[in-house]
């Protein structure tokens, strides 16, 4: 079964760059904006492919005036939203273009971003990832803008009043900025801009947090990966789920430091040549320190690991993403997919990713299942293997899409 999983996701191990990740220096909205919403931001990147047609343009028209001739700053977001005819008419007509975006569908497919749709024709595969893309930014605004209550509300929600006369002094100014940032822009312009606007205002732009990582916080150990002698270990890679302090001020939890501990002992039994320790900015809420950066700094002043032996996963903020974004690093860094990794937690953490509803949540909550476990090998370790399905974006969560 492993052997056909890695024949499956050889063909696009060299594509899965962050999806369609430039080689130019990137701000942190263009990283948050290219890691929710692929297919809108490649038409970004070729804004001819539909500025000139007639259906999309007459569509930003009047996203355009209406908000410019909204009467309050509440009705303002609300119109700033896609309405679901609104979605359906421009998901329609992406369709209707798929010939003159056929290049650009054949770069998303290989990109993975909606591997979920990949085996649609081109005209279905438009119109999911788009329908994919504009409830992902609806949703931001449910959250960001409109107050309403997110599925983590101690960890994602927004510290002011929805009601209050601060964010409604806010949302006046998304609204201006929004209406200038949009002038003259494609059919989704406005509400890209408003999610990007409250993502930014609710300073939550952690999903480009050490980004880019291979010239900054992996470099290390993302060069070593080609120099590895992957036949001298039994695993790929030992991964680390972190456990963010629930005390202000405090940088590293004690689950933290044992369980990077007892990962620190696996790794010094040669059991792999890598660790990876997976967590982001989570636990208080707004924390300003990185759950997997402080692991790292542990792992190497108080265990001795070396830095080129670490990688670190600084977006995941719940235990599903900690695997499937551990995924994409093997799959982008070109990690063997036939030798299994191994995750390592507390007791409790693992029987809770073995559980017989682990599997839903993560489709429920990542749109897709990115790995399969393997072997349990202890009381605090399991075997898993990545899959390719791991680049699935899901904007949902666009903290950590």
């Amino acid at each position: 079964m492993h052997k056909a999983i890695v024949s499956i996701a050889a063909g696009v191990l060299l594509l899965l760059s962050s999806c369609a990740k430039p080689q130019v220096a990137e701000s942190p909205r263009d990283i948050v904006f290219r890691k929710n919403y692929p297919l809108t931001y490649a038409l970004e990147q070729n804004p001819s492919l539909v500025q000139g047609d007639a259906v999309l343009q007459a569509l930003a028209g009047q996203k355009y005036k209406a908000l410019a001739d909204a009467g309050n700053s509440m009705e303002a977001v609300g119109l700033c939203q896609f309405t679901e005819e609104e979605m359906e008419l421009s998901a329609h007509r992406l369709g209707e273009l798929a010939g003159s975006l056929s290049a650009l569908v054949k770069e998303l497919k290989a990109q993975g971003c909606y591997s979920i749709y990949n085996d649609l024709p081109d005209a279905d595969f438009l119109w999911s990832a788009w329908m994919q893309d504009a409830m992902g930014m609806n949703h931001v605004l449910d959250i960001h803008a409109l107050g309403k209550t997110p599925r983590y509300a101690e960890i994602d929600g927004i510290t002011s009043s929805p009601d209050g006369a601060e964010m409604a002094y806010v949302r006046n100014l998304a609204r201006t900025n929004v209406l200038s940032d949009a002038k003259d822009r494609p059919f989704y312009a406005i509400t890209l801009e408003s999610a990007l606007a409250w993502l930014d205002a609710n300073g939550r732009f952690e999903a480009a947090d050490f980004e880019p990582m291979e010239t900054g916080i992996n470099r290390k150990a993302y060069e070593a990966v080609g120099k590895t002698r992957w036949a001298d270990y039994p695993y790929s890679v030992i991964l680390v789920l972190g456990s963010g302090p629930e005390r202000e001020g405090e940088a590293i939890s004690a689950q933290s430091r044992l369980r990077a501990w007892y990962g620190a002992r696996l790794f010094k039994e040669g059991k792999a040549p890598f660790i990876v320790v997976s967590g982001g900015r989570v636990h208080p809420f707004k924390t300003p320190y990185s759950e997997a950066e402080e692991m790292k700094q542990y792992l190497m002043e108080v265990c001795g690991v070396p830095e080129e032996a670490i990688m670190a996963e600084p977006h995941a903020r719940h235990t599903t993403t900690n695997i499937r974004n551990t995924a994409r690093i093997m799959l982008r860094q070109g990690i063997p997919l036939d030798k299994p990794g191994i995750i390592t937690s507390g007791e409790e953490h693992i029987n809770y990713v073995t559980g017989a509803t682990f599997p839903d949540i993560c489709r429920r909550e990542m749109l897709t299942l990115p790995f399969t476990l393997g072997t349990r090998l202890g009381a605090r370790e399991v075997e898993f293997y990545p899959l390719a399905v791991a680049a699935q974006v899901a904007p949902q969560d666009p903290l950590d899409p």
